[in-house]
């Protein structure tokens, strides 16, 4: 418990608590894909449910805790690339993991690909569409980000600090759409370009380091081939994924969302 409210927080005992939640990450996974199934399956010929206040506070909550994570772990990362390089954050396990505040929102992010889960239950509760792209992220980020921790594949670290502001405002920007606050795609568009960005970076940081370990022979490098196979293999595939998504909803025929504003913006006129 003391490592789960950071009053005592110590990587290596982190690392063994995550290490013990690999097999239940798996399991929770399969869980969750027949759960939300089940229940799309059981909407079928019911009204949606409404759900606007309690998806408001989650929205809320995560934005919020987003915010926090970057926020603790940015001066962290700046540090060691101003002391010891990019590369370093992550071929290295550096004070990033280790330090009782960084290392600390590294292991919540871990922690909170669980709880994250809830996204879904609230989307085939209110009959809204279920893509493919969100449920099988959903179902492989929690194992990736399990794996990777314990077995030192800092490289995950790009992904962690990105994730978090890019939650930040995505979090947020589902929030003030639900509280009909009148937010233009653009925002939409800024937010999904950054996730592939996100995609890029931490790929780019897996190719070196198997380059490093693997290629080159640099054993002191961090990080193993299990845990670089697959986040090469969750990334890449979020990648394709999440180029599919940007050009149906930005670009083609005008970009679905850039329609969906204007046939809104036009029925406030007529009105």
């Amino acid at each position: 418990m003391d490592l789960l409210l950071g009053t005592n927080f110590d990587y290596e005992r982190a690392k063994e608590y995550a290490r013990g939640l690999e097999g239940v990450s798996v399991k929770l996974a399969v869980a969750y894909m027949i759960t939300i199934f089940s229940i799309k399956y059981l909407m079928k010929d019911r009204k949606p449910f409404d759900l606007h206040t309690p998806l408001n506070i989650w929205n809320g909550i995560l934005s919020t805790f987003s915010l926090l994570g970057f926020l603790a772990v940015f001066p962290t990362l700046c540090s060691v690339i101003y002391n010891h390089g990019i590369s370093h954050t992550y071929t290295n396990v550096s004070e990033l993991y280790t330090n009782k505040l960084s290392g600390y929102w590294i292991y919540l992010w871990v922690l909170s690909k669980i709880p994250e889960l809830v996204d879904t239950v609230f989307i085939v509760l209110r009959k809204r569409p279920l893509i493919f792209m969100h449920w099988y992220h959903h179902a492989l980020t929690g194992y990736y980000a399990i794996v990777c921790y314990h077995e030192d594949n800092v490289h995950m670290v790009w992904v962690v600090w990105m994730n978090y502001i890019i939650h930040a405002a995505m979090y947020g920007y589902y929030l003030l759409k639900s509280l009909k606050f009148n937010v233009p795609p653009i925002v939409a568009q800024i937010i999904t370009t950054s996730q592939m960005l996100q995609f890029t970076v931490a790929i780019i940081a897996q190719l070196h380091v198997f380059y490093l370990k693997f290629v080159a022979g640099v054993e002191e490098t961090a990080g193993t081939f299990r845990g670089t196979f697959i986040g090469f293999f969750m990334l890449t595939t979020y990648y394709y994924l999440w180029i599919q998504f940007y050009k149906e909803h930005y670009l083609h025929n005008g970009g679905k969302k850039y329609n969906l504003a204007k046939q809104a913006e036009n029925a406030k006129k007529s009105q």
